[in-house]
């Protein structure tokens, strides 16, 4: 499949540059609030950062994936503008709708791209899917249905979330900033896949507005009203697109808030029976709004034992595969033993794929990164052993969000997830939480980095 675009077109030369300008002038605004330097020079940075993942992303779609999952995305796009150039009055249903099907009036012009096997109308089938066009309509309109300027927008919303996140470990850790904006801000692969017309850079973004406006009201006690907007308009988005993240995510809250006040208690004991108390209301509240929100139409794919079925699934049919081709990139994880299940899941997010599995140029990026990550967490076990990762972790509310945010996704995903491909997007909301993490245990164990290390900090 083909995109219907062309890469640097005139209209590219022409929009981009007015679209950046757009862009550069909010994140200066931005920026010049801050009074530390440092803190405004990681603003631009990340920006300039953002602006090489999404020339890079919208590169490699045309030029290497030849469309994929943003081809049908961006088709789409322009289906729903086809309705509205022939009524106006279809703008109702686009908004009202929540996915195709054969009653709905959109579908015609979805079945009409000419594409084998009506690959559009298919893929909009799904809820989660047909949200995204629906929310690349705006930015098409604004700036003439080009392509670039649509990664653009989407790319900035999640280098938004990812100056949010940096916001609030900044907060906590203001002497950390390096290493906050590093994990938050400067991570190529979460750079990268959430640098374009796609569902991931829309729930990443949406994380760090939930995260930092959470904050905002809880702790900082300031620009309340607006953060309650954010956190319905961003818990909206990840609800329909990936309700799986929501729930992940409130959990995490969940457990910091209840960390947060098990500090204050002086009593070592009263703090003991309440950190066991935090533990169990957090995973019970937790289970019955995963119980509540997959009994809606729109979740009922992210149910347990559907999710656990389609892992089992999938590792049946890469066994099958096995046996009569090449796997390529893919990959399966045992799901009948539910212990290994949880390691084999974890390592499979954070440290997969290995440099020997690396079957083409952009998953060689994915499979260094998850090398270093590697690297880096076995270097702090053997330095202060692992007891000492889980002392330091647990004792700091921040750090046991990171941690619970980063594993539940990260058991999500790798068990669910058969493709290193379609992996290397998943994992990417966990992926800063996890490695933020770990510098923090660092900091705190008064572990030096590896030698090599100093020189990526030396550059943030």
């Amino acid at each position: 499949m083909l995109l219907a675009l062309r890469f640097f077109a005139l209209d590219d030369l022409l929009l981009g540059p007015l679209c950046l300008l757009i862009l550069y002038a909010i994140i200066r605004n931005r920026a010049e609030k801050n009074n530390d330097p440092e803190v405004r020079r990681i603003y631009y940075r990340g920006f300039y950062f953002k602006i090489i993942c999404v020339l890079a992303y919208t590169f490699v779609t045309e030029f290497v994936f030849k469309g994929g999952d943003t081809a049908l995305y961006y088709q789409s796009v322009q289906d729903l503008r086809a309705a509205l150039r022939e009524d106006f009055d279809y703008l109702s249903t686009i908004i009202n709708s929540v996915k195709l099907s054969k009653e709905n009036p959109l579908t015609p012009f979805f079945t009409g791209d000419n594409y084998a096997y009506d690959y559009t109308y298919n893929y909009m089938l799904s809820s989660s899917n047909f949200f995204v066009p629906r929310l690349g309509l705006l930015p098409s309109y604004v700036f003439f249905n080009n392509y670039l300027c649509i990664n653009f927008v989407f790319g900035f919303f999640a280098l938004g979330g990812a100056i949010r996140i940096f916001k609030f470990f900044h907060y906590y850790y203001p002497d950390y900033k390096k290493e906050i904006a590093l994990a938050a801000i400067f991570l190529p692969s979460v750079g990268f896949w959430s640098a374009g017309l796609l569902k991931d850079p829309v729930c990443f973004g949406s994380i760090g507005y939930i995260l930092y406006a959470v904050q905002n009201i809880f702790v900082r006690k300031k620009n309340i009203k607006a953060s309650v907007i954010w956190i319905i308009v961003c818990g909206f988005l990840l609800y329909f697109i990936k309700v799986y993240i929501l729930l992940t995510l409130i959990l995490a809250i969940l457990i910091w808030q209840f960390a947060e006040t098990n500090k204050l208690i002086a009593d070592r004991t009263l703090r003991n029976i309440f950190s066991f108390l935090t533990l169990f209301i957090s995973f019970l509240v937790a289970y019955f709004l995963l119980n509540y929100f997959t009994s809606q139409e729109a979740a009922k794919e992210y149910k347990l034992d559907t999710l656990l079925d389609k892992a089992e699934y999938q590792r049946r049919v890469i066994q099958d595969l096995a046996s009569t081709a090449p796997l390529g990139s893919n990959f399966s994880i045992n799901t009948s033993n539910p212990v290994a299940l949880v390691p084999n899941s974890i390592a499979a997010t954070f440290f997969r794929p290995f440099l020997w599995e690396v079957k083409s140029p952009v998953a060689l990026f994915s499979a260094i990164e998850s090398l270093l990550f590697l690297l880096f967490t076995l270097f702090f076990f053997f330095k202060r052993g692992v007891g000492k990762y889980f002392k330091l972790t647990f004792a700091d509310p921040r750090m046991l969000m990171c941690f619970i945010f980063a594993m539940v996704f990260a058991v999500a995903v790798g068990a669910s997830t058969s493709n290193f491909g379609a992996l290397s997007r998943y994992k990417i909301p966990c992926m800063p939480f996890y490695f933020m993490g770990l510098l923090l245990v660092y900091k705190k164990a008064a572990l030096h980095y590896p030698k090599w290390f100093y020189k990526i900090l030396k550059w943030v």
